[in-house]
């Protein structure tokens, strides 16, 4: 709960991707597609 003011989401679960630098490639509420992650570690 005190992280989503920082990152700016009311729901939970919600994913967040960052990258090395810190930023935000993309986030999903609920469940997410795993395929997604191993796409993003290519």
């Amino acid at each position: 709960m005190e992280l989503a003011p920082v990152y700016d989401f009311e729901y939970t679960p919600t994913f967040i991707y960052f990258d090395a630098q810190g930023n935000e490639l993309w986030r999903t509420v609920g469940e997410f597609n795993p395929q997604k992650i191993r796409d993003t570690l290519k």
